[in-house]
C-alpha cells in the first residue's frame, strides 16, 4: 500500500509542474511516464495478491512490467542531458560515445562476472533481461556523465538529487534484472523501499530544478591534446585488461572481442572528435577574430563618422570664437532668403567691422588679440535666438537679424549691437576699449539678392569707416546703390585691363615754395579711356581686390623709373620720385625685387626714390610689415608718411621705422589758415619733426593763403593743386621744361 500510495503521489508532483519546465519538459514527461508504468504495475501487484481468485495468474506480466520503468528513465536522462548540450554537437556525439563504450564494456563484464559467481555458466540469459541489464548500465553511465559535467557548488542542486534518483533506481534494476535471468524471485520488501525512495528523490529534484529555473551551465569536456592522450592511455589499459580476463578465462573470446571491438570504436571517435574540435575551435578562433575585426571596423567606422561630424562643424564653424563661419553664412543667407520669400517676411544683415583691433594684435600680441575676438564670439553667441552671428575674416563679423516687424527692431538691434562691441573687454589686468562699423540692409527692402543685399551692406559699412565717426552704424539707402553701381563698373574695367596698354600714369610735381623750382613728382596710376577720372585712390583698392595690383605695381615702377631718368637726363634735374605703396606690396618679394632691379638699370639715386605709406596703414600693420619698412629705410630708399594727422597721430611709428618723410593730412591743410587749433598742432607735428631730422611736406595745398601759413611754420616742400593737378607726361614734360613753377 505504501508503495503505490508514494509514487502516486510523486508522479502527481511532476504531472502537476510539466507546464513550468520550459525545455526540458519532455524529459520530465518521460520520468513521468516511468513512473507512472511503476505505479500500475504496483497496482496490478495489488490487484493480483488481493482481489484475483487465483494468486499469481498475472505475475509474470507484472513482473514484466516493472521491466519498463528503466527504459523510460534511460530515454529522460538522455533528453535531459541533449537539451543541456544542444549547442554543441561535439559534446553530444562524445556523451553518447562514452556512454554506449562503457555500458556495453560494464555490461559484458559484470554480466560474465553475475553469471560465474552464480554457477550458472552454461544458462543464457532471456533477451529481455539481456536488454534491460544493457539499459541498466546505459543509465548508469549517463549519471556518471551528468555528473561529471556538473560545477562543486552545483551537487547540491537539483539535478545531483535527481542523478542520484535514476542512478539509485538503474542500480537496484541490476540486481531485479540479475535475478530474474537465473530464474529466481526478485521480490524484496528493502528493494522495494529502497526504488520507492529513488523515485522520491527524482521528484524533489526535479522540484528544486524548477524553483531554481534551471539556472546553471553544464562544464565543457575537454578535447585538448592533452585530455585526449591520457583517454588514449585509459582506453589502452582497459584494451590490456581485456586481454587478461580473456587469458584467465573469465571472458570468452568473443566476448573479449567485443569489448575490444567497442573500445577501440571509442578510441577512434576520441581522435574524431578532438579533429572535429580542433576545426570548431579553429573555426570559433576565426568567428571571434571576424567578430573583433567587424567590431573594430565598426568602431573605426564610428570614429569616421565622429571625424565626419566633427569635420562638418569645423567646415561650418570658426575655430577661434564658436561663430558660424564665412561658408556657412553663405549657405544660411540662401536658405534665409528662401524661408522668407514664402513666408513674406523681412530680415536684415549687419556687417560689422572693428575699429581700434590691429594695435591690440601689435601691442600685446596675437595672443591677446584671439582672447579678445573670443571674447566678442562669446558675447555674439549669446545674443537671442533671432540673432545669428558669422565670423568672416579677421576682424570683421556678420549679424543676420530674422522676425523684423517694425523700423523700430532695426534700431533697437543696432543700438544694443553697436552697444555689445563698445562694452570694454577686461582680461586679466588689461581693459580693452574697442567700437565697430556697422552697415545695415534689409531684406527685400534693399535687394531681393543676398548676395546684392551683403554687398550694400558691406557698403553702408565702409560709409561708416570712411566718415568722421567709426563708431556707428549706417542703413543702406539709394545714394550707396550708385557708389556701388560705379564700383563694379571700375572692378569690371580693372578685370579685364591689361596693365601695358590700358593703364597711364598722372604727374604730380612736387615744389620748393622759396624758389618754385620742382624738386619732385608724385605718380598715379590711371585708366584709359572713360574711366580716367577715377582717382587713384578708387582704383588701387579694386586692383588689389582683382589680384591686378602684383603686376601693376611692377609696371608703375618701371614706367616712372623709366620716365624720371629720361626726364633728368633730358633737363638735368635730379627729381625725386614719390610711389605709393600698398599692404600687398610690402610683403611682395617680387615687386621689393623689380624696385631694385629698376633702379640700377634706370641709374636713378636711390635717396631720390620716395615710398609712400598711408598713416592708417601704419597704425593697423602688423610688426612683420613694419620691419620690412625699416629694412626698406636701411637699404637706402626714402619712407614717406602720408596723411598725417587725419585721423590718428602715434609719434613712435616715426622714431621705429625710419620715416625720413611726412605728409601733413589734408583736413588739418585746408583748416590752417582759419584754426588756430590746427596750426599749434600743425606748429607741434614741425617741431617734432625737425628734431627728429624728418623732413615736413604739405600736400593738397589750395590757396595761397594756406601756402603762405604752412611756409611760415617752415615748411616749404609742397604740392597740391595751387600748384599743379596731376598732369600727365607730356603736360608734366611742359611745366618741368619751364623749369620754374609761379602761382
Amino acid at each position: 500500500m505504501f508503495s503505490p500510495i508514494t509514487v502516486g503521489l510523486v508522479l502527481i508532483l511532476l504531472v502537476s509542474e510539466i507546464g513550468r519546465l520550459g525545455q526540458f519538459k519532455w524529459s520530465t514527461v518521460a520520468m513521468a511516464t516511468g513512473i507512472f508504468i511503476w505505479f500500475v504495475a504496483d497496482i496490478l501487484f495489488l490487484i493480483n495478491d488481493f482481489f484475483l481468485p487465483t494468486p499469481g495468474a498475472i505475475t509474470e506480466f507484472v513482473e514484466d512490467l516493472y521491466l519498463f520503468p528503466d527504459a523510460f528513465f534511460a530515454i529522460c536522462i538522455s533528453v535531459y542531458m541533449i537539451s543541456k548540450l544542444i549547442d554543441s554537437r561535439i559534446e553530444i556525439a562524445f556523451l553518447l560515445s562514452n556512454s554506449l563504450c562503457f555500458a556495453i564494456s560494464l555490461f559484458v563484464v559484470i554480466l560474465r562476472f553475475h553469471i560465474y559467481a552464480a554457477g550458472v555458466e552454461s544458462r543464457n540469459p532471456h533477451w529481455k533481461e539481456l536488454i534491460f541489464f544493457f539499459v541498466s548500465f546505459f543509465i548508469m553511465m549517463m549519471c556518471f556523465e551528468l555528473v561529471m559535467h556538473l560545477e562543486p557548488r552545483q551537487i547540491l542542486r537539483g539535478p545531483f538529487c535527481t542523478t542520484i534518483g535514476i542512478f539509485g533506481y538503474a542500480v537496484l534494476d541490476i540486481e531485479y534484472d540479475f535475478l530474474r535471468s537465473i530464474g529466481l524471485d526478485a521480490e524484496n520488501d528493502i528493494t522495494n523501499l529502497l526504488y520507492v525512495l529513488c523515485m522520491i528523490l527524482m521528484g524533489v529534484g526535479t522540484t528544486f530544478q524548477i524553483i531554481n529555473k534551471y539556472d546553471y551551465k553544464f562544464k565543457r569536456r575537454d578535447f585538448s591534446k592533452e585530455a585526449t592522450t591520457k583517454r588514449f592511455v585509459f582506453i589502452v589499459l582497459m584494451i590490456a585488461f581485456d586481454i587478461v580476463l580473456v587469458a584467465t578465462e573469465f571472458l570468452t573470446q568473443t566476448l573479449g572481442t567485443y569489448i575490444i571491438i567497442t573500445l577501440l570504436s571509442y578510441l577512434i571517435t576520441n581522435y574524431v572528435l578532438h579533429a572535429q574540435f580542433l576545426s570548431e575551435e579553429l573555426l570559433k578562433n576565426q568567428q571571434e577574430q571576424n567578430t573583433i575585426l567587424e567590431e573594430r571596423i565598426q568602431e573605426k567606422t564610428k570614429d569616421l563618422e565622429s571625424a565626419n561630424e566633427r569635420l562638418n562643424v569645423i567646415s561650418i564653424t570658426d575655430m577661434l570664437t564658436g561663430l558660424l563661419n564665412r561658408r556657412s553664412a553663405t549657405e544660411f543667407l540662401e536658405k534665409k532668403h528662401k524661408e522668407c520669400d514664402e513666408e513674406k517676411s523681412k530680415f536684415a544683415v549687419f556687417c560689422t567691422d572693428l575699429n581700434h583691433f590691429k594695435p591690440v594684435n601689435d601691442t600685446y600680441g596675437h595672443e591677446m588679440g584671439d582672447r579678445v575676438l573670443k571674447e566678442i564670439g562669446s558675447r555674439l553667441n549669446s545674443l537671442p535666438a533671432e540673432y545669428t552671428s558669422f565670423r568672416m575674416g579677421g576682424d570683421e563679423f556678420l549679424v543676420v537679424l530674422s522676425g523684423i516687424t517694425e523700423q523700430t527692431d532695426l534700431k533697437n538691434a543696432a543700438d544694443s549691437l553697436r552697444e555689445l562691441f563698445n562694452t570694454p573687454i577686461i582680461l586679466d589686468k588689461y581693459i580693452f576699449n574697442l567700437s565697430a562699423s556697422i552697415g545695415i540692409a534689409v531684406y527685400p527692402d534693399d535687394s531681393d539678392d543676398w548676395t546684392q543685399l551683403l554687398n550694400y551692406g558691406d557698403n553702408a559699412m565702409y560709409e561708416v569707416k570712411k566718415s568722421g565717426n567709426k563708431d556707428d552704424y549706417k542703413f543702406f539707402d539709394a545714394r550707396m546703390v550708385q557708389a556701388l553701381a560705379r564700383k563694379q563698373l571700375i572692378r569690371m574695367a580693372v578685370e579685364h585691363a591689361d596693365v601695358s596698354r590700358d593703364f597711364f600714369l598722372h604727374y604730380q610735381p612736387q615744389v620748393e615754395t622759396e624758389s618754385g623750382d620742382i624738386i619732385g613728382v608724385e605718380v598715379f596710376p590711371r585708366l584709359m579711356g572713360e574711366l580716367e577720372i577715377v582717382s587713384p585712390t578708387e582704383l588701387i583698392p579694386i586692383a588689389e581686390e582683382c589680384g591686378l595690383l602684383p603686376s601693376l605695381g611692377i609696371w608703375i615702377v618701371r614706367q616712372s623709373f623709366k620716365t624720371i631718368s629720361e626726364f633728368n637726363s633730358k633737363y638735368n634735374t635730379e627729381l625725386a620720385l614719390t610711389i605709393n605703396l600698398s599692404t600687398q606690396q610690402l610683403i611682395d618679394a617680387e615687386f621689393i625685387e623689380e624696385l631694385e632691379r629698376s633702379r640700377e638699370e634706370f641709374d636713378i639715386k636711390i635717396e631720390k626714390i620716395i615710398l609712400d605709406i598711408s598713416t592708417d596703414f601704419m597704425m593697423g600693420s602688423t610688426n612683420s610689415s613694419r620691419d620690412t619698412l625699416e629694412a626698406f629705410h636701411n637699404y637706402g630708399f626714402r619712407l614717406s608718411l602720408n596723411d598725417f594727422g587725419g585721423t590718428s597721430i602715434n609719434l613712435k611709428y616715426l622714431m621705429n621705422c625710419g620715416i625720413n618723410y611726412i605728409k601733413l593730412s589734408r583736413d588739418l591743410i585746408q583748416k590752417i589758415d582759419i584754426d588756430d587749433g590746427v596750426r599749434i598742432l600743425v606748429e607741434s607735428i614741425v617741431g617734432f619733426a625737425k628734431a627728429m631730422n624728418i623732413t615736413v611736406a604739405a600736400v593738397g595745398v589750395e590757396t595761397g593763403r594756406q601756402c603762405q601759413t604752412l611756409s611760415e611754420m617752415g615748411i616749404t616742400k609742397m604740392q597740391g593743386y595751387l600748384i599743379s593737378k596731376p598732369l600727365k607726361q607730356d603736360e608734366f614734360e611742359k611745366l618741368l621744361a619751364k623749369g620754374k613753377i609761379t602761382w
